[in-house]
């Protein structure tokens, strides 16, 4: 498993999801290894938090019954890079071939794997097409991002890539119609499929602790992700401001941070929320899920959301969730069902939704009740795993392309 986007010792929330979908493939009976290459940082330029978690990552690290290995290569997702890959990514992963495609070759002669399953084309996809040239080795793609494909119609290098990736792959697993349907029409000789992400249920001991003093007996809508644009906060807070004097009991408590942080805050000041609007910061996976049990229903507007995990630890909490209608979460979840759909940066949609899931607690527990069956019935990472397990086994027995 190749996987850039993985948690590191220092950095525990970056990519949860794929520490989760990895541990549920071992425990389906794979035997797999992870491989997360990681941007070389000297320890002595390391001055933030992002930048140490790269700088002292260590080679190897034990998740669990997982090991991951961590290589260092000189790739680095920041900007202005990360716009220059955007539009050209080629160079850059060539230059990150030279430097670490003779440690990945060898890694992978020792392990002698089956198959090579990559997250993102445009990364770990060309890593796994390098290595089918070389070994012979046929490999699987999952992609986790509209905006990912969606660029390489406005940029012919990216898509030249991409149809390089997509030409070799066995298969490229979208985790949505929607990224699937977009995937085929620019490459409509992609073998594609669409297995949608899961995630483990809320650990049992979460779901008896009291909520906290400053929110019991008060109606809780809670959120989370990274502070970047398409995440919607502030519009989220704009919604939030209409209803909020209707309902002077509800808080909207946030878990995150980023770039956006300081348009957030504003939006605060604004609508004269303080206190009512309450940021948390980054808190660990664990927390996160306590403040799922605590809410009362789980609110995330953004736009272009492929299928973020997020949901679907909402639902498995047994909450009902309000979600644009753009994005991959509206594959399963039914409007009105398990929660509310809001057409994408529709602001008057979006009060209306938040009058509804505040003023209507019946309604709340029915959805939060299908909302948990949902989850339990179609989207835990066991299910994923066995999905995946069978385009794993197709892709050993034909060998690639």
């Amino acid at each position: 498993m190749l996987a850039t986007y993985f948690p590191k010792p220092l950095n525990p929330w970056m990519g949860t999801w794929a520490l989760a979908q990895a541990q549920a493939l071992a425990r389906h009976g794979l035997q797999i290894e992870v491989v997360s290459f990681t941007a070389w940082v000297p320890r002595l330029l390391a001055r933030t938090r992002g930048a140490k978690a790269y700088a002292l990552c260590p080679a190897v690290h034990q998740w669990g019954a997982l090991q991951v290995h961590y290589p260092r290569w000189l790739v680095y997702p920041v900007a202005p890079m990360r716009q220059l890959a955007e539009r050209n990514p080629g160079p850059f992963l060539k230059l990150g071939w030279l430097n670490a495609g003779p440690w990945l070759e060898r890694f992978v002669r020792r392990f002698r794997p089956d198959v090579i399953f990559a997250h993102h084309t445009a990364v770990n996809g060309f890593l796994a097409h390098r290595l089918r040239r070389r070994l012979g080795l046929p490999y699987v793609v999952t992609d986790h991002d509209f905006g990912e494909i969606a660029s390489c119609e406005r940029w012919p290098a990216r898509r030249s890539l991409f149809e390089t990736v997509v030409g070799g792959a066995a298969a490229m697993v979208a985790v949505s119609r929607r990224m699937e349907n977009l995937m085929k029409r620019l490459f409509p000789a992609a073998r594609t499929c669409t297995v949608h992400n899961g995630t483990d249920p809320v650990p049992a001991d979460l779901l008896g602790v009291p909520r906290p003093q400053d929110i019991d007996g008060r109606e809780v809508l809670f959120s989370c992700g990274a502070f970047y644009h398409r995440k919607g906060f502030p519009f989220l807070i704009d919604a939030f401001a209409r209803v909020a004097s209707r309902y002077p009991n509800a808080v909207l408590r946030i878990a995150g941070d980023g770039a956006e942080r300081p348009l957030i805050e504003a939006a605060i000041a604004r609508h004269r929320l303080q206190g009512r609007v309450q940021l948390l910061g980054m808190r660990p996976h664990r927390e996160v899920l306590q403040e799922m049990v605590w809410a009362d229903a789980f609110v995330l507007l953004g736009w272009d959301e492929p299928f973020a995990t997020v949901f679907l630890e909402a639902l498995s909490a047994g909450k009902p969730i309000v979600f644009a209608s753009d994005g991959g979460i509206a594959d399963v979840a039914e409007d009105g069902v398990h929660g509310l759909a809001v057409p994408p940066k529709d602001l008057e949609a979006a009060v209306a939704a938040l009058d509804r899931i505040l003023t209507d607690a019946a309604a709340r527990l029915r959805m939060g009740e299908a909302a948990r069956r949902l989850f339990e019935t179609r989207l835990t990472w066991e299910q994923n795993a066995a999905r995946m397990a069978e385009l794993f086994a197709a892709a050993a027995r034909e060998g690639g392309r």
